[in-house]
């Protein structure tokens, strides 16, 4: 457990690092994005789509079906027409409460259940984004209802609901996500509770301190023979110190567990026999800083190693993702700046950002402010300025590609080989870019005919339409009347191996190989519409099952609407040329 959270930290902003140093990362973001104008008449189109799709929801049969698209069409339309993304969301808390609430006898955990509780969570959390109060009221209205108690697994996920809301809501309804803490903290001591506190601390200090002096209450009332409870306390200390946590009750914390520790006897020598050993190193680690706060400390700290396992971080990497998809570069830097010894990861993770989207001017900026390590600077103005003026990609380099393309094996890592290969280079050497993808193409069409080759076939026409290659769109136009015919046989064979059809209606589950295909086509919906939006539309519209084409056009509105310019399909290899 200490280990974990330092872990995790550790590796979001690794990830990060690996990628933003590898060519994929460079080629994430098209060089000649829309401009304004063009990003606002395409938003005009998407939300008028959305509006048909809109029109034509009462006329789905599966229950399902309505409530998934109306969900998604509540979080999309807000910002568009509050009053009817609001009347959509009545309607779909009716739907998830009829399946979730049905009289007694029914079954319960089977998979229309599980369904339903999944879209009832996915619902909650798109709303918390734009209305606290009616995430929260979605939350207790659609709370579903069992033959018997609530299974200790449900409570489980509930509890786990309740505080994702708490922190989603934390900076617009501080109140109502104090409420939800404090409903988690009378169930026991879950150190989730602990991540909403710099939550609300951000901008309602005094909600977050009286969730703090209750949690410490809390912990006063537990028992240290209990480790998870000892863990908790520790990582309570570590995490949330003066000035955010209120100096007294932080004191009394520290003293809280003093006491227990003297009391177990761990003021005697350290010995490895003692049989409170590991309880005495964990107490000394947890309050190794505080001897300034209780001079008790210093009885028990010869039990510390001196190189105690922190805590102190355990939510950092949370809280800079938060900010960030925000655009609260100014907080982010506040953080670092609050933070030293992780300065430099946090300053790269806003660079990362800054660049993805496109805001060069405030990367640039942000290696300006970035002390230390004059490397590292260079480093990331290297990525900026390459970004800025790309190069063709020396021959030398070329012959190295091309050397290690000779070693891959013939099939799928050849192509995935080569389809990264061409993501990779497709801004700096077009041309080297689509011989690697024709290339791709060839050792496609010698799959054997199946899932595997068809999303591959969607991968490549994605390719070739970055590329500006009409082939992309042709590859696409080919493919789907022959999903059309997969549909088509899944339908009938419905029940042999999965069920395709919920409610008379194709379930949006991902079940089965043609789901599966679907849903990956549905994932990549947004590469094709911001290239040519129309084009794709006119695609979309050739599904012949009316639910399969109304979700179509919703992905497409969606990817549009969220700003997510450009995705791009991922490989296996990541190739650096730099």
């Amino acid at each position: 457990m200490i280990r974990s959270h330092r872990l995790r930290f550790g590796l979001i902003f690794g990830v990060t690092l690996f990628l933003a140093f590898s060519g994929y990362a460079h080629a994430q973001q098209e060089i000649d994005k829309p401009n304004a104008e063009e990003v606002a008449a395409l938003r005009e189109k998407a939300f008028k789509l959305l509006e048909n799709v809109a029109g034509q929801l009462n006329t789905l049969q599966s229950v399902e079906n309505r409530a998934r698209m109306g969900a998604n069409l509540v979080a999309s339309l807000w910002t568009r027409d509050e009053e009817r993304a609001r009347s959509l969301l009545r309607m779909v808390q009716e739907d998830v409460k009829s399946e979730l609430q049905k009289p007694e006898g029914n079954p319960r955990y089977d998979l229309r259940f599980n369904v339903f509780l999944k879209l009832r969570q996915d619902t909650i959390e798109r709303i918390a984004k734009l209305d606290g109060q009616a995430a929260l009221d979605f939350l207790r209205v659609t709370h579903p209802v069992f033959d018997a108690n609530e299974p200790y697994r449900f409570r489980e996920e509930e509890q786990a609901l309740e505080l994702r809301l708490a922190k989603q809501i934390a900076a617009n309804n501080p109140d109502a996500a104090l409420k939800l803490g404090r409903q988690a903290l009378e169930k026991g001591l879950n150190t989730d509770v602990l991540a909403l506190l710099p939550r609300l601390n951000r901008k309602h200090r005094d909600q977050a301190q009286v969730l703090y002096k209750e949690i410490v209450e809390k912990v006063r009332e537990a028992s240290f023979d209990n480790w998870a409870s000892a863990q908790f306390t520790q990582t309570l200390i570590q995490s949330f110190e003066p000035p955010d946590a209120d100096a007294p009750t932080y004191r009394d914390l520290i003293g809280i567990v003093v006491t227990a520790a003297l009391d177990k006897g761990c003021a005697k020598k350290a010995s490895e026999e003692f049989d409170d050993a590991d309880f005495c190193r964990l107490a000394a680690s947890s309050v190794a800083a505080g001897e300034r706060y209780d001079s008790r400390v210093a009885r028990i700290k010869h039990w510390s190693s001196g190189d105690d396992n922190s805590y102190r971080y355990a939510f950092i990497a949370d809280e800079v993702r938060d900010l960030l998809q925000q655009g609260a570069f100014d907080e982010v830097e506040a953080l670092a700046l609050k933070y030293p010894n992780i300065q430099m990861p946090i300053y790269q993770q806003a660079f990362y950002h800054a660049m993805a989207a496109g805001e060069t001017e405030r990367a640039r900026k942000l290696i300006e402010r970035l002390s230390g390590d004059p490397e590292r600077r260079q480093a990331l103005l290297f990525q900026l300025e390459r970004r800025e003026n790309p190069e063709t990609v020396p021959d030398e380099r070329l012959a190295e590609l091309q050397q290690r393309l000779e070693q891959v094996p013939n099939g799928r890592p050849r192509i995935d080989f080569l389809m990264s290969l061409a993501s990779q280079v497709r801004f700096i050497d077009k041309k080297m870019a689509m011989k690697y993808v024709d290339q791709a193409a060839e050792g496609i069409e010698a799959l054997n005919p199946g899932k595997e080759q068809t999303t591959k076939r969607i991968d490549l026409a994605l390719l070739y339409s970055l590329l500006k290659s009409d082939r992309g769109f042709g590859i696409m136009e080919s493919l789907l009347p022959k999903l059309n015919e997969l549909v088509e046989i899944a339908v009938k064979l419905d029940g042999y191996d999965t069920n395709y059809l919920r409610d008379g209606e194709w379930n949006m589950s991902a079940n089965g190989s043609v789901g599966q295909i679907l849903t990956y086509l549905s994932d990549r919906a947004g590469g094709f519409a911001w290239l040519d939006f129309d084009r794709a539309v006119s695609l979309a519209s050739q599904f012949e099952r009316p639910e399969i084409r109304m979700m179509a056009h919703l992905k497409l509105a969606q990817s549009i609407l969220s700003g997510t310019q450009r995705p791009e399909p991922r490989f296996r290899f990541y190739i650096e040329y730099q």
